[in-house]
């Protein structure tokens, strides 16, 4: 790798690192006033038509194309890994910290190698350690009675929440263990493209079923939609295009760095924007859990030589 190369790679991974550590707090301004499913649902909405024309405009309008069974394993992925874990993460975050928020989606690498652990792809010693530690990191930070609810919570359960998010994590970790199972589009960018227009498609249902409203727009706040906006350009757009550029220059392993520098940038926020608390069981949880995904993440793509699927 030449000079020239190195320095565009640790640009990007730095411009990944921020594109993605950043995005909770993206998330938690967008829903102060708008409907939360119906908010990611556009925001999908706007971010795969964006890179539908992209594609097209670059490409050619035949890139575009896909096989009936690419196209239903695609919006299928797009709906249980992003519908799944956005939409949960969407509503949780009205009442879960958001640097506790972002360590218990940390933990997705960690649940991917389970799956694949229990589809009787043995692990190596050191990443099973990883596995299980990782899991008592999650324990800790989910400990009933130690976490307390944002501030306009409603008096929520928190502890319910933080489940709601694992539940939508795990949906997320089941789609990464699927994705490289099944029939999908080569082009990552491709894949991206149709997973965000299905989970367009599901939260927008899901968000009808929820009782939201398409009119609720017309009364958020500016704070609200900036966030919006910073999801679907910097979220979404710059994040995966940067991303797809990295898989083609950078190895996996460095390029997988993003699973556990993320939360970091996360709870980093959550403390200076939203004067969150890191307690003790957070902190100690964390350092665990991060350390746990730094290990999996460095010995699974060593061993596959396929990335890990991204928020």
């Amino acid at each position: 790798m030449g000079k020239s190369l190195k320095t565009k790679v640790a640009l990007g991974l730095g411009t990944m690192y921020i594109a993605w550590g950043t995005t909770y707090i993206g998330i938690a301004f967008a829903i102060e006033t708008m409907p939360p499913l119906m908010s990611m649902a556009f925001r999908f909405l706007a971010a795969s038509s964006a890179l539908f024309l992209f594609i097209g405009l670059r490409s050619g309008w035949a890139a575009l194309k896909l096989t009936r069974k690419q196209f239903i394993n695609s919006i299928f992925l797009g709906t249980l890994m992003l519908g799944m874990g956005l939409g949960t993460m969407s509503l949780g975050e009205k009442v879960v910290p958001i640097g506790v928020a972002s360590l218990i989606v940390a933990a997705m690498p960690i649940w991917t190698a389970l799956f694949r652990t229990l589809d009787n792809d043995r692990p190596k010693l050191i990443s099973l350690i990883g596995i299980v530690a990782g899991l008592v990191g999650i324990g800790i930070i989910m400990l009933p009675g130690h976490t307390q609810a944002r501030p306009d919570s409603g008096g929520a359960n928190v502890t319910l929440w933080m489940f709601i998010i694992l539940l939508g994590n795990l949906c997320w970790s089941l789609g990464s263990f699927l994705a490289p199972r099944i029939e999908t589009p080569s082009n990552p960018l491709l894949l991206s493209t149709y997973e965000m227009a299905g989970a367009a498609v599901s939260l927008f249902i899901a968000g009808l079923i929820h009782g939201e409203q398409v009119t609720e727009f017309a009364t958020a706040s500016a704070r609200s939609w900036a966030g919006w906006v910073y999801l679907v350009t910097v979220g979404s757009l710059l994040g995966y295009t940067v991303y797809t550029w990295l898989l083609e220059n950078a190895s996996i392993t460095l390029v997988s760095t993003y699973a556990y520098v993320n939360p970091v940038v996360a709870v980093a926020l959550g403390i200076l924007i939203f004067s969150e608390k890191v307690t003790l069981n957070i902190f100690i949880g964390g350092l665990i859990v991060i350390a746990s995904v730094a290990i999996v993440v460095a010995v699974e793509s060593a061993k596959k030589q396929t990335p890990l699927q991204v928020q």
